[in-house]
């Protein structure tokens, strides 16, 4: 039994690494020194039957080449995977100046050719070896003479002159000719006048060698930053300071026989700082369309409509979705002219960016809610989209169709409705131009009889004055107590409140949906007016979880809030929800107000 077992899992792991594609990578450090010797590995991740090196005449092969091999397995959830790594390596030693390609190697498994990258190697005149660390790795020679030609900071930017609003790619990259043990304390500069967007770059574990100017250097990128400027003129990027720990020899003050053969060293902090940089940052050209917000880049716009014929009520999404390269993250709102029937809700905003050496690219999206309140035909005027384009140095306009809306009439509508809205109107009614005009009857009076010196008159005006000052004397008490119109609305918005999910309540009791969640939507939006001082008619969903953030209030609580507002807003408009759905909305309502009733008093 244990054996089966055995080839079970030797079969299972040779499927698996058979199954695996096939990987075969060259590398070698890009630049060298005249007579400094340097590795070359050819790495196959499979057994390769044959393996056949490309030309290397321009090198002096030491040794080579010498294989090794690595493999690990794994078991994660009952699944087995298999890694393999064949490695073959040449000892090379460089023997004059110049750049020289390395041509792909080749090797054969299983009567498949494949072949591994090419590589450039760059030889330059003979100097004194550079360390190849980085933080947390080991170096082959130690240098310990250090100079600011030895180490030092640079902050590389692709391009020095630009429009405002167009990126810019910032490279920060060590240089060291020094042995490194570790980087502290790195303070990089505040970007003043740039939006700034960081590149995901992966940490420095060792240093690539690199020819600047002749001189073999040790470099690393420390971070890349896209950045978009966002006013015109010169703009001064600050330097970045950073401390290294340069490992530098002691000295010994008296050497006994034994100390000939060992060296001691040790960490000397160091701070090197790069040099400021300035950036040219030019004005737009005049001439801006209307619809021109100030986006930059290459853009592009897709507009879409949910439906084209719904019945009044009914809501309907316009999806605006601008796609491309460029400052998209700052493109605002479009400006739709829908038509005065309609009530529009705010924009639901997704965004899905990448930053990258290329800059920032992806799309941001606009989703936006709009309900019809009249039956009709209606149409939504094209939807315009300027931006600018840097590289052709002009303006393009963006134009999408018209859309072309029907509107049918709804059976279980009822005139006369009052509907509200949160964006254009508070209180809006609708078949209600002329109001009813009241036909009671009217009590006539002799025409020889009159009210004036009689006692009715007397008792009447003695009754009026006495009342008249005990008016006085308890309007003055009442405003004595109510002297603060907030803090009266602030103490009595819980009482409001609980009458409104009271009604709500009932109107869940019988089954009333719509009237259900209006109310809830009624009690939140009057409870955080009393309770923030704040007009229904000014509250938005921005300044409302400003406010909250002011009163310290958990933002799970603020979250649950507007959760519980967004669901009431669109399932007024959704079909109907089952009983447990309304139930559990209800008694979430009721504890996130009882929990804002323990924080805003």
């Amino acid at each position: 039994m244990k054996k089966i077992f055995i080839y079970l899992v030797i079969t299972l792991a040779g499927l698996t690494l058979i199954a695996q594609d096939i990987t075969f990578t060259a590398s070698a450090p890009g630049a060298v020194a005249v007579g400094e010797q340097f590795r070359l590995s050819f790495s196959v991740n499979n057994n390769a039957d044959k393996i056949t090196p490309p030309d290397l005449r321009n090198f002096y092969i030491l040794m080579g080449p010498s294989t090794s091999f690595n493999q690990s397995t794994q078991i994660i959830n009952g699944k087995m995977t298999r890694t393999v790594s064949y490695t073959y390596t040449y000892v090379l030693q460089a023997t004059k100046e110049g750049k020289f390609q390395i041509d792909p190697a080749t090797v054969t498994i299983k009567n498949q050719t494949y072949q591994s990258n090419s590589l450039e190697i760059e030889v330059v005149k003979g100097d004194t070896p550079v360390a190849s660390g980085g933080e947390g790795s080991q170096t082959e020679s130690i240098v310990t003479a250090s100079s600011e030609d030895d180490l030092f900071l640079r902050l590389h930017v692709n391009k020095s002159t630009v429009y405002r609003g167009e990126h810019i790619v910032a490279t920060i990259k060590i240089y060291s000719r020094v042995n490194l043990s570790g980087l502290e304390n790195a303070t990089f500069p505040s970007f003043n006048g740039f939006l700034r967007e960081d590149i995901e770059t992966p940490a420095l574990r060792s240093l690539e060698r690199e020819n600047v100017n002749g001189v073999i250097y040790g470099t690393g990128v420390l971070q890349r930053i896209v950045l978009f400027p966002q006013i015109a003129g010169e703009l001064v990027i600050d330097p970045m300071e950073l401390e290294c720990l340069v490992q530098q020899k002691v000295q010994q003050t008296s050497r006994g026989f034994f100390d000939s053969f060992l060296d001691s060293y040790q960490n000397v902090k160091q701070t090197i700082e790069s040099p400021p940089v300035t950036i040219t940052v030019k004005n737009l050209p005049d001439g801006a369309p209307d619809s021109f917000n100030g986006s930059v880049g290459q853009i592009s716009m897709d507009v879409s409509i949910d439906k084209e014929q719904m019945k009044e009520n009914e809501a309907m999404n316009l999806r605006v979705k601008f796609s491309g390269n460029g400052n998209v993250k700052l493109t605002g709102t479009p400006e739709i002219d829908f038509p005065p029937d309609f009530d529009v809700y705010d924009p639901k905003v997704s965004t899905n960016l990448n930053n990258s050496t290329a800059g920032t690219s992806g799309s941001k999206t606009f989703e936006i809610l709009a309900i019809p309140r009249h039956a009709g035909n209606y149409r939504v005027p094209p939807i315009e989209f300027a931006y600018f384009d840097p590289s052709k140095v002009e303006y393009k306009v963006l134009r999408s169709d018209e859309f072309n809306l029907v509107v049918t009439k709804d059976a279980d509508s009822e005139n006369g409705a009052v509907i509200s809205g949160f964006t254009r109107e508070d209180l809006r009614f609708i078949g209600s131009d002329i109001r009813f005009i009241k036909n009671r009857k009217i009590k006539l009076h002799p025409r020889d009889r009159t009210f004036f010196g009689s006692i009715p008159f007397f008792l009447t005006y003695l009754i009026s004055s006495i009342a008249f000052g005990l008016l006085i004397i308890l309007r003055r008490n009442h405003i004595k107590r109510n002297a603060d119109l907030n803090l009266v609305k602030n103490r009595k918005a819980n009482k409001v409140a609980k009458k409104r999910l009271k009604l709500a309540n009932s109107y869940l009791q019988g089954g009333m949906n719509n009237e259900f969640y209006d109310e809830l939507l009624k009690a939140f939006w009057g409870y955080l007016s009393d309770k923030l001082g704040i007009p229904v008619s000014e509250l938005s969903k921005e300044n409302t979880r400003k406010e909250l953030e002011n009163y310290q209030v958990e933002t799970m609580v603020v979250d649950d809030l507007f959760e519980i507002i967004d669901h009431c807003e669109y399932a007024r408009f959704a079909p109907s929800e089952e009983v447990s759905d309304t139930v559990y909305t209800f008694e979430k309502a009721s504890r996130v107000i009882s929990l804002f009733e323990q924080k805003l008093r």
